[in-house]
């Protein structure tokens, strides 16, 4: 009978103790939740991609270089005396000395010049992420082209497959964040950002057939153009 009453008050003990088990449960999963949500609020978007890719499994969480200005810089004042001639072709083409000839075009024209960047070569697939050769690159021709009085359209354009994450819902999102990447780095660089204008223009304005994969890699790509026609400003 003794036995009996203590296997009993055993059995109830246990049953008494299973609750703070699933307190502590509870009170782990309100925690991960909420981090989660505050992580979501404050963390920028390709970085919170990137996190939640490696929670859950989808490949390491990489290095990766977002031209990002956590802190805007001044706005570049022209002084008109202290101008710089219309960059020229062969000071681009020193600028981007770096980059494969496969991977950019360059057209002058007496009007504009306008530079094409294979996306293949400067952003990874399906993000607006760039390398840190592809930034100093990038950095190099911002460096050429600031101080000059030079509009210039930076336009992002894709093949026509179809993306849908949960950074980019759309072609339209990805081709217009790609071109402002590029125009942040020109502007941390110093050109003044009253001159640029960017544009996502998805698959629309297609070089090639997106038939084939030769085709949609021409069609993945960034246009600079730049206003030739501003003149030297003398006192």
């Amino acid at each position: 009978m003794s036995r009996r009453r203590r296997g009993g008050h055993d059995e109830g003990g246990a049953h008494g103790g299973s609750w703070k088990i699933a307190l502590a449960d509870l009170m782990t999963v309100l925690m991960v939740f909420f981090l989660v949500m505050w992580l979501i609020s404050v963390v920028d978007p390709a970085e919170r991609e990137a996190f939640i890719e490696g929670l859950s499994g989808g490949g390491p969480v990489r290095d990766e270089v977002v031209v990002e200005l956590k802190e805007q810089p001044a706005q570049v004042e022209l002084n008109p005396l202290d101008l710089k001639p219309p960059a020229s072709v062969e000071e681009i083409e020193q600028a981007m000395s770096g980059v494969d000839s496969n991977d950019i075009n360059i057209e002058d024209t007496p009007e504009f010049t306008r530079i094409t960047l294979k996306s293949d070569s400067f952003f990874e697939s399906g993000r607006a992420t760039i390398s840190d050769n592809t930034r100093e690159q990038l950095e190099q021709l911002g460096e050429t082209l600031s101080g000059r009085n030079q509009p210039m359209v930076i336009a992002g354009f894709t093949d026509n497959r179809p993306i849908n994450n949960f950074q980019f819902p759309s072609n339209w999102e990805l081709s217009a964040a790609r071109a402002a990447t590029v125009a942040r780095t020109f502007i941390y660089m110093g050109v003044a950002k009253s001159l640029i204008k960017i544009e996502g223009n998805a698959d629309n304005e297609e070089v090639a057939p997106n038939t084939t994969g030769y085709g949609r890699s021409l069609n993945r790509r960034v246009v600079i153009t730049i206003d030739k026609t501003a003149k030297e400003v003398s006192g």
